[in-house]
């Protein structure tokens, strides 16, 4: 074959592969709706439209109402009302699909080289996978494709006279969509910044002239910048419009470090646990392939992608929202700085020829497309099945039925509660979304609104179950009803026990997605008339087994009601439930995982090893099931069994305080002090609040030192109190 026709072939497979990349991305983008802020940016582009202007305070909540909030997101909540009261749910994820698939558009735009398709193609592939994690309907998604067009824009079109309209206009409308406009400005300042390095330091002669702009295009970027500061003023605020974000940001550090700790999407990506592991593998194999092409492309260097890439390497480093952003700017640096190479500067000579480059592009296209087409298979499977309708759920368009306590708001929604509602902070802007104004929240999703103090006062109640804390917001904002969530989340027990204490409230609803309190006042006497739980008389609903068939399904519903029963000391109630999940699968470690911890509270602890033996044998990797089978084994005194099994339940979970608690007894019970004494250490440190493992330990040890006629250790002379 000749090389003419080796290369129109490559060709054709590099656009073929683009081709399955797209559908890929379209595909993958179509994911079944399951972010909790969309439901609050739906009630507020709902509460807009009705009102006919942009609140400059809080509506929505009850213990922060008429507190200023800079709304910077109203336009894209104004779009998400309308898009989803025209086509449904579905056509919010198709809006999803179209502004995820014309992001990466550009994306091509910017970086494509009929060169270098697969590299193009592989790069985008890795964008694809790190965008993964954030394919949810917030206003995220525009800022993204905001931030591309941008780049596209100051990097292939500053000199034309379009490009500074178009800059104004995509920098207004971003300004009045999400937080994360400020980027607009800031990337004109890095070009601005790095023009000004090029043109006045002693830097090597390729780094000066490498993408350095005309004098005339400089003066144009010099003139963009205060538009587009002028630009970010246009909202309904104005300069503090403008200013509230970035000082948002500037105020990250110090008493809001609390926000980063609890909310997932705010932690870090990489900590000294997981730089080693496959946990944001493609995030890391950007980092690493961007940093080298820097390494192999050092005489040719681009200041200003430098610029870029160092500051979002950083921005992204400090919070798993922010990885996005940065594989962005990977992908955009790495074809900027492979356009410099050529395979001549990486391989051999032998290996240059036009027919074996050629050759090597096929086969990574074949590749490449071989892996799209079998992800986008296995993704196609993905899905769960519905316990309200006894068939399968797709992952893909919908609503998920997993990922919100739905059933609980429809008992609100259907019997017209109203009130003022304490809840957890993962159900406040659901609550809003659907229950609204009937219900006003404790707490929703704007951490920036609320603030770290009434953050952490909120995890004293939710956490802590601190009934005085409680007791002051329910007289202040006249707290008349509690919605605590399950779904996907343990409420805390403290919690559940403090509701489930105060003699003037009651449960009116409990199930396997959320356990609702209601306050004795005259408003709410005819629904706890009604619906007043009784936890006593309890009975299990059971699955119809005939209609089920032989699916193999996961009855979580079962043990997540076990969990909350047990919790209000209902324990007859989670044996019933817990004997139910067994019914429908007779091997389901989480029952007799429940079953066991009834048993031994009990005091019946053969029974209660019996149940957490094969809650171990069903689930191997389940700490809990071991950490039950190993105070079984202490229980009945066979301490060595005890210490192997404490041992595999912290391997599992290392950070749990029982497990130390447990090993330090055990240690204590053979005689080996010192060990014990180390081991209480660690424990203590982790749970500190707990004063009666301590005094066991100490007894356990004083009592063998007694019997011995040894003088008690000197850490062991004061009783804990």
């Amino acid at each position: 074959m000749s090389e003419r026709f080796w290369k129109n072939l490559s060709c054709a497979l590099g656009w073929l592969s683009i081709g399955v990349l797209f559908a890929l991305v379209t595909f993958s983008s179509s994911l079944e709706i399951k972010d909790l802020d969309l439901w609050l940016h739906l009630r507020m582009g709902h509460w807009i439209m009705h009102h006919g202007f942009v609140p400059n305070y809080d509506v929505l909540s009850c213990t922060i109402t008429g507190k200023p909030w800079v709304n910077h997101e109203w336009l894209f909540q104004v779009l998400v009302y309308e898009v989803q009261r025209a086509y449904g749910f579905d056509g919010l994820i198709t809006m999803q699909s179209l502004v995820v698939a014309l992001t990466f558009l550009v994306m091509l735009f910017l970086g494509y080289s009929r060169e270098r398709q697969w590299l193009t193609v592989f790069t985008l592939l890795s964008v694809l996978m790190v965008y993964q994690t954030r394919f949810t309907i917030r206003p995220d998604i525009f800022s993204l494709l905001f931030f591309v067009m941008d780049i596209y824009i100051l990097s292939l079109h500053i000199s034309k006279r379009w490009a500074v309209y178009a800059l104004v206009v995509i920098q207004i409308i971003w300004s009045n969509m999400h937080g994360f406009f400020f980027f607009g400005p800031l990337l004109v300042g890095l070009g601005i910044f790095s023009e000004f390095i090029k043109r006045r330091l002693p830097l090597p002669y390729e780094w000066n002239t490498v993408g350095r702009l005309s004098d005339g295009e400089y003066g144009t970027l010099k003139k963009i910048l205060p538009l587009l500061m002028l630009a970010c003023c246009v909202n309904p605020l104005t300069f503090k419009g403008a200013w509230y974000p970035i000082s948002v940001f500037f105020h990250l550090g110090g008493d809001n470090k609390i926000f980063f700790e609890h909310i997932y999407e705010l932690q870090k990506p990489i900590t000294a646990a997981t730089a080693f592991t496959d946990k944001y593998s493609y995030y890391k194999i950007l980092i690493i392939i961007s940093g080298f092409s820097f390494f192999f492309n050092r005489r040719k260097i681009d200041i200003s992608s430098l610029l870029i890439w160092i500051i979002f390497l950083g921005f992204s480093l400090a919070a798993i929202r922010n990885l996005i952003y940065f594989a962005a700017v990977a992908y955009m640096v790495f074809m900027v700085n492979i356009l410099s190479l050529s395979w001549e500067n990486l391989l051999p000579l032998r290996f240059s020829s036009s027919k074996f480059k050629h050759l090597t592009g096929i086969i990574c296209k074949l590749g490449l497309m071989c892996w799209m087409l079998n992800f986008g298979l296995q993704m196609s499977t993905d899905g769960y099945f519905d316990f309200d309708t006894y068939t399968r759920k797709s992952e893909f368009f919908g609503v998920s039925k997993r990922s919100y306590p739905y059933k609980g708001v429809d008992f609100l929604v259907r019997e017209q509660i109203k009130g003022n509602f304490f809840n957890d902070f993962n159900s406040g802007a659901y609550l809003l979304g659907r229950a609204y104004p009937n219900v006003k929240v404790f707490i929703d999703g704007r951490t920036e609104v609320y603030g770290a103090n009434f953050f952490e006062t909120y995890q004293k109640i939710w956490e802590n179950g601190n009934a005085k804390v409680f007791a002051d917001f329910e007289r202040k904002d006249n707290i008349t009803g509690a919605f605590l969530n399950n779904a996907h989340q343990d409420i805390p027990p403290n919690v559940l026990k403090m509701f489930h204490a105060m003699k003037d409230w009651s449960i009116v609803y409990l199930d396997d997605d959320a356990v609702i309190f209601l306050k004795q006042t005259p408003l709410n006497k005819p629904f706890i008339d009604r619906f007043a739980v009784d936890t006593a008389h309890w009975k299990a609903r059971p699955m119809d087994l005939l209609k089920l068939g032989t699916k193999h399904v996961d009855p979580f519903p079962f043990s997540n009601r076990a969990y909350i029963l047990e919790i209000l000391g209902a324990d007859d109630a989670a044996l019933g439930e817990s004997r139910e999940a067994l019914r429908v699968v007779p091997d389901f470690a989480p029952a007799y995982t429940m079953m066991g911890k009834i048993y031994n509270k009990r005091k019946d602890y053969h029974k209660a090893f019996e149940y957490y033996r094969l809650a171990a044998m069903y689930a191997p990797g389940n700490g809990q099931a071991h950490l039950g089978l190993a105070q079984s084994y202490e229980n009945l005194k066979s301490y060595d069994e005890a210490i192997s099994f404490y041992q595999r339940a912290l391997d599992a979970m290392p950070k749990n305080a029982g497990g130390y608690f447990g090993l330090a007894r055990c240690y204590a019970q053979l005689g080996q002090d010192k060990k014990a004494l180390d081991l209480l250490g660690v424990a203590q440190k982790m749970d500190p609040e707990d004063k009666i493992d301590v005094q066991k330990i100490h007894d356990i040890i004083n009592s063998k030192k007694m019997k011995q006629g040894v003088v008690k250790h000197p850490l062991l002379k004061k009783k804990v109190t």
